[in-house]
């Protein structure tokens, strides 16, 4: 027993031949990683300075299927907060949703914000509502990549253990307080545009070349069954660009940051997207229309 740098050992074993024999052993205070005529030796600490988490005591168990679980973390990840400061926003918020008793998750940044939520897996009825850390979302994500089947999930008030075939996870978990979501989301956007999802990003996609800030605005003109998206730099020029869209509302420009949009878009599983709108300072509403349960809120700029 003993324990070694996990980046190092990764590292070496990468970089190895493909299907090549390595053959590991120990001499005093060291691993030796030997393969043909190549060898390492790596130092090694104390197996028992190796700390122990302590395990979950009590709390919800629960199965969810490999494809509800990804569904849960690919359509909130990219909404988790990075900004350290606002640790509570470092995560996904996983939580029973009483009115339609679903099991919600939700992510936030501050200026985008992604909700989805599948049936309540047996077992997770009054579940602790909790702040899963946004790397051991990544870490679960990779585990279950083509994995079929039910993963197991334990989850207390502060910790939560993924069981995935042969391998455990144990995390734990953000000790804060998720701000009050519901309020941001807006509930009389009565301005529905409906745009085919590949013909619209393509198109944003087009017009933010120009556009080297870090907001890369893009402002969206609406005028009856038309979409003009426009972006203006000072250094590098202007873009516009004209699409035939699905909208008999009022005439309305709002601009919104072009990553942020792609990156919605991007979740999009149908053939078209659905931005419901209010006014030019208001939040969007972005649904799938192929997607139930799956939301996302998008805050406007000032172009």
């Amino acid at each position: 027993k003993l324990t070694v740098s996990a980046h190092t050992l990764y590292d070496i074993v990468r970089k190895l031949p493909e299907g090549s024999e390595i053959i590991v052993s120990s001499s005093e205070n060291n691993l030796i990683i030997s393969c043909g005529k190549s060898e390492f030796m790596l130092p090694t600490l104390p197996f028992d300075d190796y700390p122990v988490m302590t395990e979950i005591t009590e709390g919800k168990t629960f199965l969810i299927s490999s494809a509800d679980l990804q569904n849960l973390i690919d359509n909130t990840k990219f909404a988790i907060s990075i900004e350290e400061t606002r640790y509570y926003l470092n995560g996904i918020y996983l939580h029973q949703s009483i009115e339609k008793n679903n099991l919600r998750a939700v992510a936030t940044d501050g200026h985008r914000l992604a909700q989805v939520e599948i049936s309540l897996p047996d077992g997770a009825d009054g579940m602790s509502s909790i702040i899963v850390p946004r790397k051991t979302v990544g870490e679960v994500r990779k585990l279950i990549d083509d994995i079929e089947g039910d993963v197991k999930i334990i989850v207390s008030s502060n910790k939560i253990k993924f069981n995935i075939n042969n391998c455990t996870l144990t995390s734990k978990l953000i000790d804060g307080a998720f701000p009050d979501y519901q309020r941001v989301i807006p509930k009389e956007n009565l301005n529905k545009l409906v745009i085919l999802n590949t013909d619209f990003s393509k198109a944003i996609d087009r017009v933010s070349t120009v556009s080297m800030e870090k907001s890369r605005a893009v402002k969206l003109s609406l005028n009856k069954n038309l979409l003009s998206l426009n972006v203006n730099s000072h250094d590098l020029g202007n873009a516009s660009e004209d699409l035939e869209i699905d909208y008999h509302h009022d005439n309305l420009e709002i601009g919104f940051n072009a990553k942020y949009l792609l990156d919605i878009a991007s979740q999009i599983q149908g053939k078209e997207i659905e931005i419901l709108l209010s006014d030019s300072a208001s939040p969007a509403l972005i649904t799938d229309p192929d997607q139930d349960g799956v939301i996302f809120v998008l805050m406007p700029m000032r172009v």
